[in-house]
């Protein structure tokens, strides 16, 4: 999941519910923390940023009801750039009775916000190619993008044509989305993504455009 907020106006708060589909009742604490993407992916975290107002920052949910928090941004109005965090809500563990008798499992749910500028628009440029095999020896397309622009992009919001000799193959948004997920490429950055197309065994390399299209 992901909440998409402007660090400045009506987009500068944003709202998530979390609901309760256990048969106990669910005590949950926020945590907000800076999110830094690698280039293949990988996520670090750096908690207790003082940029966010979440309210309630805990609650009790009974079983089946639901909980609205309310999430506003508190840094500065114009920002250079978008930034990125990741909201944990973490289960406290309420002891239950006969504890002694039972093993308490607890659990995290995170959700990714971005925050841009109130101006901007992200863009992304292909900037290499490669073809891997899976795990199920099926050749994919690799392409790594970089995010030139001071606005965060989603690689999902992107349209992609592939050519080689005698081949071609184009990728919609959708498919996208539904194998990559949020795909996000942080400004400055670049990432690498595998594409959810195969390859023939006759082509060695390809050419890739990227059509993106924000949606904001």
């Amino acid at each position: 999941m992901h909440v998409e907020m402007v660090s400045v106006g009506k987009d500068s708060r944003a709202r998530i519910t979390v609901t309760n589909t256990a048969d106990e009742p669910l005590a949950i604490e926020a945590l907000i923390g800076r999110a830094e993407i690698a280039e293949d992916g990988a996520t670090s975290f750096v908690g207790s940023d003082e940029n966010f107002l979440v309210i309630p920052p805990q609650a009790i949910i009974p079983p089946g009801a639901t909980q609205n928090f309310r999430v506003q941004w508190l840094g500065e109005p114009i920002i250079a750039a978008s930034e990125s965090y990741l909201l944990y809500f973490s289960q406290i563990p309420i002891k239950p009775p006969r504890s002694d008798r039972l093993v308490q499992l607890v659990f995290n749910i995170g959700v990714l916000i971005n925050v841009a500028p109130p101006v901007g628009e992200p863009r992304l440029n292909v900037v290499s190619k490669g073809i891997v095999r899976d795990a199920s020896g099926t050749r994919r397309p690799t392409v790594t993008v970089e995010n030139s622009s001071n606005v965060h992009s989603l690689f999902p919001q992107s349209s992609i044509l592939l050519e080689a000799a005698g081949w071609s193959q184009s990728i919609a948004s959708g498919q996208l989305t539904e194998t990559i997920g949020i795909g996000l490429v942080q400004p400055g950055h670049r990432r690498r993504f595998t594409l959810p197309v195969a390859v023939p065994d006759n082509v060695r390399e390809f050419d890739a455009r990227i059509e993106l299209k924000p949606r904001r």
